[in-house]
Order: C-alpha cells, then structure tokens, then sequence
C-alpha cells in the first residue's frame, strides 16, 4: 500500500487509484458495535476531570452513545443536524457516536466564533438540537447559545450524561453507510464558512486510512490535542481510533505540561499536534522521551520542519508521519512508518489507496507533467459529496470527473511523493489553523476609517504563520492598532484577528488593477528589518 507512481509511458503527473486494499463498507455505529464486540473491555476513551483520569471501555461508550441516540431521537429526526459548540470533552464524543448511530448529522462548530460566524453557520444547517459547553478559556458559551437558538433545543454539553440518565432506549433507525455523518465547516476565498458534506463511508475510511498507515492497533494509546470541530480531531482521531481499535486520550485544549502529564499516566504509544504543539512539547522543561514507548508522532496542517523531524526521530527512535487532506477530502497523501525521514520533512507522502491523484493547470485543469508545479487534484471515496447547500460552490470545487481541486499547489516527482509548494487559493495557516484573508478583508472593510486593504500572512516561529493587514486609512486618520483589534474582534474569532498592522498610502497593483500580496509581503519584510528609528 501507498506505492503508487505516475505512468513512466506519459510522464504525466497523475496516479491511478490502488483499489486491491479493502475498506470498511459499514457505518460508524457498526464500526462502533464490531469494537465493542471484539474488545470490549479494552479502553475506548480516557480523559481527565476534576483532576482524576476516566475511562470508557468500548462497551461502555457503546452504552452510553445508545442512550443519548435514544434521547437525541426524541428531538430531532434522523437527518437532521446537531451543533456542537465545545472545547473538547468526552460528551463531545460520545455525542458524535450516538448522532452516528441515530442517523443524524454532526456538525462541529469552532469555539473561537463570533457571533456573526455562528449565525452563518446556524442558518445555513438549521441545527435541530444545539449542545453547548465551553470555549478553550473555559467560559461558558451557554448564554450566547441560547441568544442563537431563542427558540431552539438548545443543552448545555456538560450536563448530557446527567440529561440523558433514565432515558427509555428507543429502537434506533437502519443507517446506510452512505447516509450523511457530517457537516464539516471550512472556508473559502468568498470568505464565508462552507460546510462539507460527509458520508459515514467517506469519513470512516478516511480515518481507517490515517490509522492503519501508521500501523495503528487495538493495543496502541493514542494522546492528542487535536480539536474535535476540526477533521483531524472528530475523524482522523476519534474514529481512525474507533476503526482498528485503540484507545483515544483526549485532552480539552492542548498545554503542553498536562500533555506530558497524560503520556506518562496513559502509557501512550501513539502522540500527533500540528508543529507547534510537537515543538511546544520538545521545549517543556519536564520533555524526557526516555520515559516513553512511542511507536510513531503524527503530524499536518502545515510543513514539519526538518530539525524537527530528526529530533523527534532521535528522541523517540519513532518515525513522524505526516498526512495531506482538506475538509473537502481528508485522507489525500500520507507518508508511512517505513519512509526515510527526509519524506516526512520534504514531502506530503503518497496518494492513500483508492485515490487517483494529479496535478493539473489551475486554469486550463490539463494534466501536467511529473514535476511541475500545478494545483492538486483527488478523485477517491473519501471526498465529500458537496458543500451542504452550496450547490455553485460544489460545482466549482468537484469537476465534472469527480476530482476534488485542493486550491494547494504542489509537484508529484517520479515516486509518487507529492511536495506542496504554495497555494492557489490565498490561506494563512496558523497553528494548524486555516485563515483566510477574504474574510477579514471584508469585514475589516466596515470599519469606517479604512479606504482599503490587503491581509497576508507574515512568518512566525511559535505559530508559522500570523495575519498581517496593510491599510489604506481615510485622509486625516491615523493607525491605532489597538482600537482597529477591538473592531475585528466584533466579528472575527481571535485567531483570524491581525496582529501586526501597516498604513500604506497607496498599494503595489497587477496591470488588472489587483493589490499585489506578493510585494505586500515584502512591505512587512522590509518594515521589521527595519533599523529602529
């Protein structure tokens, strides 16, 4: 598995999809029971609260997500859309299992929202039940969840285990694996959240996929602070556990101590975070990988620095495994166990099995040659079916062949190993997080003192990236950066807020008249290197 090469004969940049490799044809609620059949005293599930860790063996959280299906069934309709607007907790999951097993849809929402991002995604999915629990700070979104949803069916989230306590089981519906699981939010460079429609088949195997190419088993313990509104933490995590039977260790936000501290509690053979997290952890002052049997460090959502890498492989004596997807298609590109290190480092991986992989001219979409550069395009199973209700942004984001186009730019080399090289749609990501600059340009744009602006993304070490913005302000006006946060912050979660501000009296323009990011860019090279005045 995963050694598929372009077709030496052409020369073209495109790999056919490896089918020999069996995916699960069942739902997430029969993946569920099979584990619980086959490993049912095995941890499923562990967390920590109130300072004591808590276990769900894979019968019990059987158990326990057939008694909310059951009490969810009772307010909504398979079909129809649960919210989850939480940090992660164990309700979190358990939520998503009992939504999988009564046919009804998942749709995570990031606690960072404003409210105006809430009310986007509020009308777009029409939420029959809304569970509500804490942001990362660990205030409580109840208040503005109710304000949402005045008169919907809206719970808190950390009391569903006590709700749902003497509920009468009820007969749960015949799910298809077909059937829609999720709604998974992105964004787009119209800078409106979409939400990606899921399958049970598209997002089961997709992270059958992400576990067993690192080699994942029912014995391994897997630690990560991924979160759950995200695909890397509700799929590849919590159902890439679920599929081959390992146990998930969750953790509400990432902190770097408490990490450490549930490695060592747990006996983790498994730990993944974007390259912060893993740079964050290797920087803490109780870091001892002798203490530890990690069998493999998983990683994505933006470039793994090679002197990362290598320490973490020397540290460990564990391979990094990194893996390529989007919401729209989560399981594209991985490397496996078996890779020299410099693949982790320097590439995405291969094209996972049953996905045919090119690369084509963003313009004309023709296929082009092994290694060039051109946009990354994916046909397999695990694609959504579209954008929920979005039909015009799904007819411009699947073509008429069925490929995905990615928007990322990258080269395929005579191997199979995709290199991403940029992006055709403009993205800034910071921390694992994806941020796009349309967004914040169009609400930044209200603000009454600002004529124009561009938002590009500056390096940073800690992050990899932040949100720069240059403006043009109105005659008369001067910068405040301080009162310019305090608007964006009305309508912009913290993340996407611009940190590092720059007043421009006129912008580098294309010969069409558009700003030009490139040079834009190199403003804010220039203006932090700077000498101090």
């Amino acid at each position: 598995m995963f050694d598929g090469t372009p077709d030496s004969a052409t020369g073209l940049a495109h790999i056919s999809a490896d089918t020999s490799f069996p995916l699960l044809d069942m739902t997430i609620g029969d993946c569920l029971r099979d584990k619980a059949e086959r490993f049912g005293d095995r941890s499923a599930l562990i967390w920590r609260m109130d300072g004591e860790l808590q276990r769900f063996s894979y019968s019990e959280l059987l158990a326990q997500a057939e008694l909310v299906a059951s009490w969810l069934l009772e307010r909504a309709s398979p079909g129809e859309r649960v919210a989850i607007w939480s940090r992660n907790s164990a309700e979190w999951v358990v939520t998503e299992f009992a939504c999988a097993l009564a046919g009804l849809v998942v749709a995570g929402w990031n606690p960072a929202w404003s409210e105006r991002e809430c009310e986007h995604a509020r009308d777009l999915i029409d939420p029959a039940v809304l569970l509500s629990g804490y942001d990362t700070r660990g205030v409580s979104l109840m208040d503005r969840a109710a304000h949402l949803m005045p008169s919907g069916k809206v719970f808190a989230l950390e009391e569903l285990f006590d709700l749902v306590r003497g509920s009468k089981p009820v007969e749960l519906p015949q799910v298809d694996p077909s059937d829609l699981f999720m709604i998974q939010f992105t964004s787009g460079t119209t800078g409106r959240s979409k939400g990606a429609s899921l399958s049970h088949f598209a997002a089961l195997n997709a992270s059958y996929l992400r576990a067993v190419s690192a080699g994942f088993d029912e014995t391994d313990i897997w630690v990560n602070a991924g979160p759950l509104n995200h695909v890397g933490g509700a799929l590849s995590v919590v159902l890439g556990c679920v599929s081959v039977g390992s146990c998930y260790v969750l953790m509400q936000r990432f902190e770097t101590g408490e990490y450490l501290r549930m490695m060592r509690e747990t006996g983790a053979t498994r730990i993944g975070g974007v390259p912060t997290m893993l740079i964050a952890l290797c920087e803490h002052p109780e870091w001892d990988p002798s203490q530890f049997n990690i069998r493999s460090i998983g990683s994505g959502g933006a470039s793994v620095p090679k002197p990362l890498i290598e320490r973490l492989n020397r540290e460990f004596g564990a391979p990094v495994v990194v893996v390529f997807g989007q919401s729209e298609s989560v399981m594209i590109t991985t490397s496996v166990p078996q890779d020299a290190p410099e693949i982790a480092a320097k590439t995405s991986g291969r094209a996972a099995p049953h996905v045919d992989l090119k690369i084509c001219h963003p313009e004309t979409g023709k296929t082009l040659k092994v290694g060039d550069v051109g946009e990354v395009c994916a046909r397999s199973p695990m694609n959504m079916d579209g954008y929920f209700r979005m039909p015009e942004a799904t007819a411009t984001t699947i073509d008429k062949d069925g490929y995905i186009h990615t928007g990322d730019l990258g080269s395929l080399d005579a191997q199979g190993y995709l290199s991403i090289q940029g992006r055709t749609r403009e993205v800034i990501i910071r921390g694992g997080e994806n941020i796009y600059p349309a967004e914040i340009e169009g609400f930044l744009l209200e603000h009454p003192d600002i004529v124009s602006l561009a938002v590009v993304p500056i390096a940073d070490e800690k992050w990899g990236q932040t949100v720069a913005a240059a403006i043009k302000l109105r005659d008369g006006c001067a910068l405040d950066a301080q009162e310019l946060e305090a608007f964006a912050a009305k309508g912009l979660a913290h993340f996407k807020i611009p940190r590092t501000w720059l007043a421009v009296e006129a912008f580098p323009m294309t010969a069409s008249g558009k700003i030009r990011k490139v040079d834009v860019e190199k403003l804010f090279e220039r203006n932090s290197a700077a000498p101090p005045v």
